[in-house]
C-alpha cells in the first residue's frame, strides 16, 4: 500500500501553520518534494489565494482532486481539509489540491467578495495545477464539503476533463433549503441582509450537462443542510440518466468524520478511475 510518511504530513502542517505563507510560481511547484505537503499563495483577480498541494511519491503524472472546504464563522479555510487531502494522496496517489476560498484562511483580497471572485478562484486553481509537469490535466476529481460542495456543483460545468466528483453535505437547490432548513445560521448565511424574497440558485437543472459519475454523501440527521438536498439531486441525475451513487450515513449529521466517509469514497473513486499509484513506481 503507498502511504506518505504520517511523521512528515504532521511536520508539513505544523510548519504550514506556523510559517508566514509564500507565493509559489508554476516552476517552484514542479519542484516540491515528492510525498509531502506544501502551502503556498497564487494570484487571482485581485487578490490571492491560499492552498495547500500534497504531491505523492514519484514521478507521476498523477490525477488531481481538486477539494473545497465548508463554511467556518472563524475563517478556517484550506487547512480543514488537508487529512482528507493526506489520505487520498496516500491510498491513490493522487495529488490533492486544497484552496482557501476568498474570505477564509490566508486568502486576500482587495476588493468586494462576490461569487465571481471565488468562480475565478477555483478557474485559477484548476489552471495552475494543470501546469504542474507530474498532473495529468485529463484526469480531475473535485471534492467539496457543505459550502464547498455547493460552489463544485456550480463550476462542474466550467472544468474540463472532470472524472469522478465526491459531494459531502451539500446543498444544490438553495431556495429550497431556504425554505426547509431549520438553521437559523443556514437562514443567515443564506440572505445576509434579511431580504423578503433573496435571490438563491437552483442548480439542479444544471446537472443535465454533468458528464462524470457523482458521489453524494449526507448525514441522515443533518440539521442544517437537510438529507432532503441529496435526494433531490439523485433523483435529478437518475431521471437525466447520469452515474451517480448515493450514500446516506445514519445518525449523523452535518460534520462528518473521515474514518465515516473514506470506505464509501474510496470505493467510488476506485470504481471510477481506481489508483494511479502505478505512476510512482520507477
Amino acid at each position: 500500500m503507498h502511504r506518505l510518511s504520517l511523521t512528515c504530513f504532521l511536520i508539513s502542517v505544523l510548519l504550514s501553520g506556523c510559517a508566514n505563507m509564500t507565493p509559489m510560481s508554476v516552476p517552484d511547484l514542479s519542484q516540491i518534494r515528492e510525498a509531502s505537503t506544501s502551502g503556498f499563495l497564487f494570484p487571482s483577480a485581485d487578490g490571492k489565494v491560499e492552498a495547500y498541494i500534497t504531491r505523492p511519491r514519484g514521478p507521476g503524472p498523477f490525477p488531481l482532486m481538486l477539494m473545497l472546504h465548508g463554511h467556518s464563522w472563524f475563517g478556517i479555510g484550506a487547512q480543514r481539509l488537508l487529512p482528507a487531502a493526506q489520505f487520498f494522496a496516500g491510498e491513490l496517489c493522487y495529488v490533492t489540491f486544497a484552496l482557501s476560498l476568498p474570505g477564509y484562511g490566508r486568502s486576500e483580497f482587495a476588493g468586494k467578495l462576490s461569487a465571481e471572485t471565488t468562480r475565478q478562484a477555483v478557474l485559477d486553481a484548476v489552471a495552475l495545477a494543470k501546469q504542474l509537469p507530474w498532473i495529468d490535466a485529463t484526469r480531475i476529481y473535485l471534492y467539496g464539503f457543505s459550502r464547498g460542495a455547493v460552489i463544485v456543483t456550480a463550476l462542474i460545468n466550467q472544468i474540463d476533463s472532470v472524472k469522478g466528483v465526491v459531494l459531502l453535505a451539500g446543498a444544490y437547490d438553495l431556495p429550497r433549503l431556504y425554505q426547509d432548513t431549520n438553521s437559523i445560521w443556514i437562514r443567515k448565511l443564506l440572505n445576509p441582509n434579511g431580504d423578503a424574497a433573496p435571490n438563491l440558485q437552483n442548480y439542479l437543472p444544471e446537472t443535465e450537462r454533468w458528464s462524470a459519475p457523482t458521489l453524494i454523501l449526507h448525514g441522515i440527521e443533518d440539521g442544517m443542510i437537510p438529507v432532503s438536498q441529496a435526494n433531490l439531486l439523485r433523483d435529478q441525475l437518475q431521471s437525466f440518466g447520469k452515474p451517480h451513487r448515493l450514500v446516506l450515513l445514519p445518525d449523523r449529521g452535518h460534520w462528518l468524520r473521515l474514518d465515516e466517509i473514506k470506505q464509501p469514497a474510496m470505493s467510488f473513486l476506485q470504481a471510477n478511475g481506481g489508483s494511479a499509484c502505478a505512476a510512482g513506481k520507477p
